[in-house]
C-alpha cells in the first residue's frame, strides 16, 4: 500500500477552516455528558460518541477496540452522515481488522494521530474480502484521520474519522485535530473507567458467585461427611449437586467391572425409562459418560452442536428415538484411590460456556463426591467385615456350643480358659468348676504325659487323634481321641493350646468286643470237642471281660450243671460254690429263657458272695445259650471292677449265641459220629441178622436134599415136619427183619400211614399172646394176662399188633424164662398196656437212648436184632397220639408202658 501522509505533532493556532469555538466547546460539553452517562453501557456510549463526531468533524466515523489477545481491532461503533453512506459504510467496514497492519498499526505503535489525505483504493481492496470489492466503486471516502484511544499509558483502540469528499481541498487544521484527539482521549478515559467499573462489577459478581458456590460446596461437603453408604452419597451429590450447580438434571453411575450401574437420578420425569435405557452401561463405545470413565477426565459439552460434532453416533440414535439432547452437560469422573469409582452427569437447560472457575467448582464438587464415595465404600466394607466377623464369631460360638466334641482352651500351664457343653457332657464338670483351674480331667498317673504334650504343642507339634486315657468327674476312666493345636491370641497375649476330644470309650469297647468275639469265634471254631471248646470260651472271657465266667448246660433230664469255668478271683463265687451268680440264677435263666443283669451292690448277696476281706461288690450277667429254638444252658459273667450295661449284655448274648451254635455243632458232630458208628454197627448186625436165617434155611435144605439123595423114602414125616418148622421160623424172622427196615424207611421219609378202625385192645393182646405159645413152650416161660373188660378204641390194628408183638417178643427174649405179665387197664380217656418181665433189666445209663434208632442195651452177639423195634414202636405210638415209656433196673427186670388215647363218648 502507498499512501501520502503528514503527521501533526503540534497545533498551536486555529486555521481559516476551524469551526467556531462555541460549536466546538458545545461538542466537547455534549461529549463529556454522553461519556459520563453511567446508565449507558460502553458500546452504547461509543455509538453516541460516533454520532457526535458526524457530521460536525467528519462524514463518517469508526471506533475499534483492541481484542484481549492484542491481535485484532474489533469494530464496536460507527456512524455516517447520510443513510446511504451509513449502509455502505457498515457493509464495507469489517467487524475486525488485524492490529498489526495498516494505519491502525502505526497509530497503536506510536500513540499519535495519523492523517491520510489520499487513501489508495488498492489498500481498501486488501482490507476487504473479494465479494465486497465490487462495492468500492461507490465508496465516497478517500481521506481519513486515525486517532489513538489511550488511557493510563496503553492503547485501547482507534478512532477513525472519514472526511467529506466535497472538502477534498481542505485539510485538517491543528485545532480540529486537537478537538478530535480530545474527544478520543475522553472516550478512552470513559472506556477505561467503564472497563474498570465492569471489571470491578464482574469481580464483585464473581466473588458473590464464588461465595455462593463455596457455601453450596460446604453444604454438600458437610452433608457428605455425615453419610455412611454409597446410596446416600449418590442421593446427596445428585439432589444437592443439581441445586448447587444450577443444573436441571443429574445422574450418578458407579463402576462395576466392565459396566457402569445407574445408582441415582434427579430431575427426570420418567426415572424408570432412564433406568431401563441407561441402568447398565457397558464401558465400550462412544458416550460422554463412558469417555469420562475410560479417560478419567471431565467431559464438557457446551451446546447440542458440540454434542453432535463429538458424538455423531448418539445424534443418530437420538434422531431415531425422537429424544432431544441436553443443551449443555458435563460428565465428571469420581476419582479416588487411583481409580474411577463412578461418574456424575449434570445437564443444563441452555447452552453455556463452562468458565474456568465454574469448571474448577464442578471438578472440586466431583472430587469431594469421589472421596465421599470411597469413604462410604470403605465404611460399607468395614461394616460388612464387622458383620461377617460378628457372624463368623457367632457361627464359631454356635459351633463350639453345638460341637459333639469337647473343645477346651488352656494356657501353657494347663489353666482352662474355654470349656464347651460337650466337655461338660463328656467329663462331667460344669464350666464354673473348671474355668481358671488346672485341667482336672487328666488322671494323676498321666500328668507327666499331659505336661509333655503341652510343651510339644507350644513347639508347634500337634496331636492328631491320639487316644488318651482321661477321667470323669465321678472318677470313672474313659478313652478319648485327642487333637491339639497352638493358638496365638489376636491381642498378642501368651500362646494357648486348643484341644478337641471325642469320647471313644464306647468305640473302644465296641472294637474290643468285636476283637473278643472274633477271638471267641476262632476258639469256638478250632475244635468240635464240646468240653475243650467250653473251657476255652470261659478262659477267653477272663480277665478282659469278667473276673469269673461259668458255662452251664442242661442235661437230658433237665438238670442244669456247670461244665466249665474260669476265675481271676477265686473268691468271686456264689454261696453255692458255683461261679457267680450261681446255679440258681443259671437255672432260672434257662427256665425263663430271659437274660438277667445286676449292677454292683455294696452288700454280699447269695448271687455274689466274696471271700472274707473282699469288697462285697459284684456285677453279673447271665444269658441263655439258645440255638434253633432250644435252650441248651446259660453263660454267667461276674466282675467287681465295674458295672455291666446294655452293651455288655449285647456282647454276652452274642457270645452266648456263638457258644450255643458251637455247642450245637459239637453235639451234631458227636451225633454224626455216633450215627456213623451206629451205621457201621447196623451194617454189621444187619449182615449178620440177614445171613443167620438164610444160613439156617440153607442147612435145612441141604440136609433134606442129602436125605433124599441117600434114600428117597428115608425121610420120615416127623423129620420132615421138624425141618419145615425150622424153615418156617427162619422165613418169619427174615420177613420181620425186612419189615423193620421198610418201616425205618417209611418213618424217616414221613410216610408212616395209619388206618384207624374199631379195636378191642384186650382181644388184640390175647391174639398176639396166642401166637407166642410155641415160643413160650420152647423157652419154658409162663405168661400171665390181666385184661380189662372194656378196652375199645380207634387204632390201626396192624400197627398195634406190631407194637405188642415187639414188646412181648422182647419180654420173652430178655426174661430168662421168668414169668411175663401183660396188663390192660381202661382209663377215662385212654387204654394202658403194661408188659413186665423179670429178666436181665436195663442199666440206667441206657434208658435215655433206649427208644433211639439202632440203640441197644444188650450185646448183639447174645441177642440178635437191628435195635429198631423199640424205636419203631415209639414212632407208631406217638403217631397215634399215645406215649411209650420204660422203667427198668439192672438184674431185676423191665416194665414197658403204652398209653393209647381213645375218643370220649358222644
Amino acid at each position: 500500500m502507498t499512501m501520502a501522509a503528514s503527521r501533526y505533532s503540534d497545533a498551536r493556532q486555529f486555521g481559516a477552516h476551524t469551526p467556531e469555538v462555541e460549536e466546538r466547546l458545545a461538542l466537547l460539553a455534549e461529549a463529556s455528558r454522553v461519556l459520563a452517562d453511567a446508565s449507558l453501557e460502553p458500546p452504547a456510549v461509543m455509538e453516541r460518541l460516533c454520532a457526535l463526531v458526524v457530521p460536525l468533524l467528519g462524514a463518517a466515523c469508526t471506533l475499534r477496540l483492541v481484542s484481549e489477545d492484542g491481535h485484532w481491532l474489533r469494530t464496536v461503533a460507527s456512524a455516517a452522515a447520510t443513510p446511504e453512506a451509513r449502509r455502505l459504510f457498515q457493509t464495507l467496514s469489517p467487524p475486525a481488522v488485524r492490529a498489526d497492519e495498516g494505519p491502525s498499526h502505526e497509530v497503536l505503535r506510536t500513540g499519535e494521530a495519523l492523517w491520510v489525505p489520499d487513501l489508495d483504493p488498492q489498500s481498501l481492496r486488501e482490507w476487504l474480502p473479494p465479494q465486497q470489492h465490487g462495492l468500492l466503486k461507490d465508496f465516497p471516502f478517500t481521506r481519513m484521520m486515525v486517532l489513538p484511544l489511550r488511557a493510563r499509558g496503553r492503547s485501547l483502540g482507534t478512532l477513525t474519522v472519514w472526511k467529506d469528499p466535497a472538502e477534498a481541498e481542505r485539510t485538517v487544521d491543528a485545532g480540529e485535530q486537537l478537538l478530535l484527539q480530545e474527544l478520543a482521549d475522553r472516550a478512552a478515559l470513559a472506556l477505561d473507567v467503564a472497563r474498570a467499573y465492569a471489571a470491578e462489577k464482574q469481580a464483585r459478581q464473581a466473588a458473590e458467585v464464588a461465595a455462593g458456590r463455596l457455601q453450596r460446596l460446604q453444604r454438600v461437603t458437610a452433608e457428605l461427611s455425615r453419610v455412611l453408604s454409597a446410596e446416600r452419597v449418590a442421593e446427596v451429590i445428585v439432589e444437592q449437586g443439581v441445586e448447587a450447580v444450577g443444573a436441571a438434571r443429574g445422574v450418578l453411575w458407579v463402576v462395576e467391572g466392565d459396566h457402569a450401574r445407574l445408582l441415582r437420578c434427579s430431575g427426570y420425569e420418567d426415572p424408570q425409562a432412564l433406568e431401563k435405557s441407561f441402568g447398565r452401561l457397558p464401558l465400550d463405545g462412544p458416550h460422554p459418560v463412558k469417555d469420562a470413565i475410560r479417560e478419567a477426565r471431565p467431559i464438557w459439552v457446551e451446546s447440542p452442536e458440540a454434542m453432535a460434532d463429538r458424538y455423531p453416533e448418539l445424534d443418530v440414535i437420538r434422531s431415531q428415538t425422537m429424544r432431544a439432547p441436553s443443551p449443555a452437560s458435563t460428565c465428571l469422573p469420581l476419582f479416588a484411590e487411583g481409580r474411577v469409582l463412578g461418574v456424575l452427569l449434570f445437564a443444563f437447560t441452555e447452552p453455556r460456556v463452562f468458565a474456568p472457575d465454574e469448571r474448577a467448582f464442578l471438578e472440586l464438587l466431583a472430587h469431594h463426591a469421589g472421596q465421599a464415595m470411597a469413604r462410604a465404600r470403605l465404611l460399607e466394607q468395614e461394616q460388612r467385615a464387622r458383620e461377617e466377623l460378628a457372624e463368623v464369631n457367632e457361627r464359631l460360638a454356635a459351633i463350639i456350643q453345638a460341637s459333639p466334641a469337647s473343645i477346651i482352651l488352656v494356657d501353657s500351664d494347663g489353666t482352662v480358659r474355654l470349656w464347651n457343653p460337650a466337655a461338660e457332657r463328656i467329663f462331667g464338670w460344669k464350666p464354673e468348676e473348671v474355668l481358671g483351674q488346672v485341667l482336672p480331667v487328666v488322671p494323676a498317673d498321666k500328668q507327666a504325659e499331659f505336661r509333655r504334650n503341652l510343651e510339644k504343642a507350644g513347639r508347634g507339634e500337634s496331636l492328631g487323634g491320639a487316644v488318651m486315657r482321661r477321667q470323669r468327674k465321678d472318677g470313672t476312666p474313659l478313652q478319648v481321641a485327642l487333637w491339639t493345636a497352638l493358638v496365638q491370641p489376636a491381642g498378642g497375649g501368651p500362646e494357648q493350646v486348643l484341644s478337641m476330644a471325642v469320647d471313644v470309650t464306647e468305640r473302644h469297647r465296641s472294637e474290643a468286643a468285636q476283637h473278643f468275639l472274633a477271638e471267641a469265634g476262632g476258639v469256638l471254631a478250632a475244635s468240635l470237642e464240646q468240653e475243650q471248646t467250653l473251657e476255652r470260651v470261659a478262659h477267653l472271657a477272663v480277665p478282659s471281660y469278667a473276673e469269673s465266667c461259668g458255662v452251664f448246660l442242661t442235661d437230658p433230664d433237665g438238670t442244669v450243671r456247670c461244665v466249665a469255668s474260669a476265675h481271676e478271683d477265686l473268691g468271686l463265687r456264689a454261696q453255692d460254690g458255683h461261679p457267680a451268680p450261681g446255679l440258681a440264677v443259671a437255672s432260672r435263666v434257662v427256665a425263663s429263657n430271659e437274660a438277667e443283669l445286676r449292677t454292683r451292690t455294696r452288700t454280699n448277696t447269695p448271687e455274689c458272695a466274696r471271700s472274707p476281706g473282699g469288697t462285697g461288690v459284684c456285677a453279673w450277667l447271665c444269658v441263655p445259650l439258645q440255638v434253633r429254638g432250644q435252650t441248651l444252658g446259660a453263660l454267667t459273667f461276674a466282675t467287681s471292677r465295674r458295672d455291666y450295661d446294655a452293651q455288655d449284655l449285647s456282647l454276652a448274648q452274642e457270645l452266648a449265641r456263638r457258644a450255643a451254635l458251637a455247642i450245637d455243632n459239637a453235639r451234631l458232630y458227636r451225633e454224626a459220629r455216633q450215627a456213623i458208628r451206629l451205621r457201621e454197627e447196623f451194617l454189621s448186625i444187619a449182615s449178620h441178622e440177614l445171613k443167620t436165617p438164610i444160613s439156617a434155611l440153607q442147612l435145612q435144605v441141604q440136609s433134606l436134599m442129602a436125605g433124599l439123595a441117600r434114600s428117597p423114602s428115608g425121610l420120615t414125616p416127623e423129620r420132615l415136619g421138624r425141618a419145615l418148622e425150622v424153615v418156617d421160623r427162619q422165613v418169619k424172622r427174615q420177613t420181620q427183619l425186612i419189615h423193620e427196615l421198610l418201616d425205618v424207611s417209611r418213618i424217616s421219609a414221613g410216610r408212616l400211614e395209619l388206618s384207624p378202625e374199631p379195636l378191642d385192645l384186650s382181644a388184640m393182646v390175647r391174639e398176639v399172646v396166642e401166637r407166642f405159645e410155641p415160643e413160650l413152650e420152647r423157652t419154658g416161660t409162663r405168661l400171665e394176662l390181666s385184661l380189662a373188660p372194656e378196652s375199645s378204641g380207634l387204632w390201626d390194628k396192624l400197627r398195634i399188633d406190631q407194637v405188642l408183638t415187639n414188646l412181648v417178643s422182647n419180654a420173652v427174649k430178655y426174661g430168662r424164662g421168668n414169668p411175663v405179665h401183660v396188663v390192660v387197664t381202661s382209663l377215662e380217656d385212654s387204654v394202658r398196656v403194661e408188659v413186665r418181665d423179670r429178666g436181665i433189666g436195663i442199666g440206667e445209663e441206657h434208658l435215655s437212648r433206649l427208644f433211639h434208632r439202632f440203640e441197644r442195651a444188650v450185646s448183639e452177639r447174645n441177642y440178635g436184632g437191628f435195635g429198631l423195634g423199640l424205636w419203631i414202636s415209639r414212632q407208631i405210638v406217638e403217631a397215634m397220639g399215645g406215649h411209650i415209656a420204660v422203667r427198668s433196673e439192672l438184674g431185676v427186670g423191665s416194665t414197658f408202658t403204652v398209653d393209647l388215647p381213645r375218643p370220649r363218648a358222644g
